[in-house]
């Protein structure tokens, strides 16, 4: 399920009525599903399984033998493998209904079924099986990729290879996360079931994380600046000692919380806080592991008048740190801990990120006395330019546009997809050159249009807007992958167009696409950050 051909899916039929079986399997092929397995015996679903390996799941509620029930305890599904069961039944007592959802149903089908809904239930699942899957395989490859290369710089003499290597990855992932966020996105738009929103909103989230994990790496390699938007550090304090609860608790670490009321909102970067955070308290508990005594982490956090900043302490009673160590402890690399237990990359991604911010990361420790990190952030105000994200709907109307997208296929047909749900006419080229034919044929009110391309860059594309239609200069978005180039930057400033850093929202892609349109001075210079 690599495409998103939804009839190659597998799909097995399971239903002691041989007439509801006939109709299903007549349903389907008319539906153009090609790969449909059917059983009337539900003792045969566990080898059936096995051997078809499906896709989809259609289950008889009642039936002899093992009822729909038995079957899904029987196949004993993981939970990190996502195969929805639609379940077929005639008793839609809500008893009924949460037995199946316990025992691992998805949906419903309630007989006698119509044959429109039938299919629709069942792209829709197949729809979110196949994000589901397709998000696997990318954190997968981001799994192995980070390996690659981190293995790679802990061999390599110089630092500095760090950053062209991770920016690499970065680049090679940012387009299929795109696509993956903006797939969820739509999908949670546009159905109803709440599982289905659900599973929708898991999806994003893990797709969100890998990129996290990913500009993480590039704040170490100092390849991209915070994304900055209002903080509240307590309450990123508070997410991240949620994150790492279950550890702690299990290790019987106490948790001391003691976090001013009166701290100022910060204009930094949550993600990037919340990584710091959560490298220290780990950390700290890493140092308390092999200890007897009480073990206690605690965290403070106050305001500090003159000058305007944050402090946040992360104490531990551990064991201390050897003044020799804690001369180095920063260091990218460097580790005191056996190997295949950390990278020594944690702290230093800490530092580089809190000095990012404008800030300072320190530590003070004392053998048999425990240690103390403390992060200082200056407090900054917002740019007059920085507006919030407004959902397009609930901006003033401008009517239908028509809008050309120049970008990859895959992520280009997912910003159409949404911006067709707008109201826009929307057409789609795979390169400049292609984007240069249909401008030749026919007016565009916006063009968005990815900077690095096969036949015609950006950079190119642009130059020949600025010849041919230098109206439209002022009327293009730039999507970029390209966090390497410091050429690609310098093209994206002297242009003044706006531009957005994949992967990005697509609630933010919608909000700037209104704003061009109705205003195309509004965007000039403005960069959004990724999603």
């Amino acid at each position: 399920m690599g495409t998103m051909d939804l009839t190659k899916a597998r799909i097995l039929v399971v239903d002691d009525e041989p007439a509801n079986v006939r109709l299903l399997e007549r349903t389907l092929a008319e539906a153009g599903y090609r790969q449909v397995r059917s059983t009337t015996d539900s003792r045969q679903v566990l080898a059936l399984y096995g051997e078809y390996q499906p896709d989809l799941l259609l289950l008889d509620l009642m039936m002899p033998y093992l009822d729909g029930i038995a079957v899904m305890r029987e196949l004993q599904i993981p939970e990190d493998v996502y195969l929805p069961i639609l379940v077929l039944t005639a008793d839609t007592t809500t008893e009924a209904k949460k037995r199946a959802l316990e025992a691992g149903a998805k949906d419903f089908l309630t007989k006698p079924f119509d044959r429109i809904e039938v299919l629709l239930r069942i792209k829709n699942l197949l729809h979110t099986r196949h994000l589901y899957l397709d998000l696997r395989r990318h954190n997968r490859s981001l799994e192995k990729i980070v390996d690659e290369r981190t293995q790679r710089l802990l061999q390599s003499e110089k630092v500095a290879t760090m950053g062209s290597l991770l920016a690499g990855v970065a680049h090679e992932l940012n387009n299929p996360l795109a696509i993956v966020m903006g797939q969820a996105h739509l999908l949670r738009r546009r159905v109803k079931d709440p599982s289905l929103i659900e599973r929708a909103d898991k999806i994003n989230t893990g797709a969100e994380r890998c990129s996290r994990v990913v500009r993480n790496f590039l704040s170490l390699a100092r390849q991209r600046a915070p994304e900055r938007a209002e903080v509240r550090l307590n309450q990123v304090v508070q997410e991240a000692i949620e994150l790492l609860a279950y550890e702690l608790r299990t290790s019987q670490v106490e948790i001391a919380l003691d976090l001013a009321d009166d701290l100022p909102v910060m204009w930094a970067d949550a993600h990037q806080l919340h990584q710091v955070i959560v490298n220290l308290v780990a950390n700290a508990h890493h140092a308390m592991r092999r200890m007897d005594a009480a073990r206690r982490i605690a965290i403070e956090t106050r305001s500090v008048r003159e000058p305007a900043r944050v402090q946040l302490d992360v104490t531990d009673t551990g064991p201390g740190i050897p003044a020799e160590i804690c001369t180095r402890i920063f260091e990218p690399f460097f580790t005191t801990k056996a190997p295949g237990e950390g990278t020594g990359l944690g702290l230093s991604l800490c530092r580089s990120i809190v000095e990012d911010h404008g800030g300072t990361l320190t530590v003070d420790s004392e053998i048999g006395q425990g240690t103390i990190f403390s992060v200082e952030l200056p407090v900054l105000a917002p740019p007059a330019s920085v507006c919030d994200v407004v959902e397009p709907e609930s901006l003033p109307p401008i009517g239908s546009k028509a809008i050309l997208v120049v970008d990859d296929a895959d992520v280009a047909a997912t910003l159409a997809e949404a911006l067709q749900g707008d109201g826009h006419q929307v057409e789609v080229a795979a390169h400049g050159a292609m984007a240069l034919e249909m401008l030749e044929r026919r007016a565009y009110d916006l063009v968005l249009s990815d900077t690095k391309m096969p036949v015609l860059d950006g950079e190119r594309f642009y130059s020949e807007l600025e010849r041919r239609f230098p109206g439209l200069t002022r009327r293009i978005v730039f999507l970029t992958g390209d966090v390497l180039s410091r050429e690609k930057q310098e093209f994206l400033e002297r242009s003044g167009a706006p531009h957005l850093l994949k992967p990005f929202d697509l609630r933010k892609v919608q909000q700037l696409v209104h704003r061009m349109l109705a205003d195309p001075a509004a965007g000039r210079g403005l960069s959004l950050p990724q999603g």
